[in-house]
């Protein structure tokens, strides 16, 4: 995960790359962006991207400011929102010189995947010396209990179309090892890239060692068609989600 992995993604982003902003099921970011900003008055989309939640908060906020350190992207991103109280910056988040920003909230959007942990540390700490004091921080980082449960709706999906259980999980864990990395850290390959996946402990204790504190963690949900195709009706109740914490400085 570097700067060249995103550029090369920069021309068909929004294809190859799911964005939480726009793909989100349960209206849960979109009411928290519009609930933070009642409050607060300028806002950071740190790792914006392509810029796929920077409309959003362009929407809410007097003044946005937008960060990532491909180059590309931010190009990508600037192309999209075409608004006077947006401003762009390139920028990496994990280097340990950190970039000259404050705002009041700051909306870290699946930004902390690095699988190095000292870089999601790094990042984390950015996130909270740009945040202005008595300000928010609202951070969206993938679950892995739900890219877990992926594994046990694929079982039912076989089980569904007639094939006995245990042949199904026979089918179904060659995947799942290929893919997690690492189930202690938390790494799965997501397209080819090992990305962080956090349990709900694991985002809170992130998140206070970089200095917030956590408020509440709740689930922002998308539909099963972004992670698997074809899922028949009876398995489509329960849908996959990443965590949302939203913290206090």
């Amino acid at each position: 995960m570097n700067q060249q992995y995103w550029d090369r993604l920069a021309e068909n982003f929004s294809a190859r790359v799911f964005e939480i902003g726009v793909g989100e099921t349960n209206g849960a970011l979109a009411a928290t962006v519009e609930k933070l900003s009642r409050r607060h008055k300028t806002a950071g989309d740190f790792g914006c991207g392509a810029g796929g939640t920077t409309p959003l908060l362009a929407t809410y906020f007097d003044e946005v400011i937008a960060i990532d350190y491909a180059k590309k992207l931010l190009r990508q991103a600037q192309k999209r929102v075409r608004t006077d109280n947006v401003h762009f910056l390139a920028a990496d988040l994990s280097a340990k010189k950190q970039p000259a920003v404050k705002v009041d909230a700051a909306f870290c959007i699946n930004a902390l995947l690095h699988p190095d942990a000292k870089k999601r540390r790094r990042i984390a700490k950015t996130v909270y010396a740009c945040t202005r004091s008595g300000g928010a921080a609202v951070v969206i980082a993938p679950a892995l209990e739900s890219y877990l449960r992926t594994y046990q709706v694929l079982v039912e999906c076989r089980v569904a179309q007639g094939q006995g259980r245990k042949k199904a999980v026979r089918a179904v864990a060659p995947l799942a090892r290929k893919e997690v990395q690492s189930l202690v850290e938390g790494i799965v390959d997501v397209g080819g890239t090992p990305t962080k996946h956090y349990m709900h402990d694991e985002l809170v204790q992130q998140l206070e060692d970089a200095g917030f504190a956590v408020a509440t963690v709740t689930r922002v949900e998308f539909s099963w068609s972004e992670v698997l195709d074809d899922l028949p009706q009876d398995l489509q109740k329960f849908h996959p989600w990443d965590w949302l914490a939203v913290a206090g400085k």
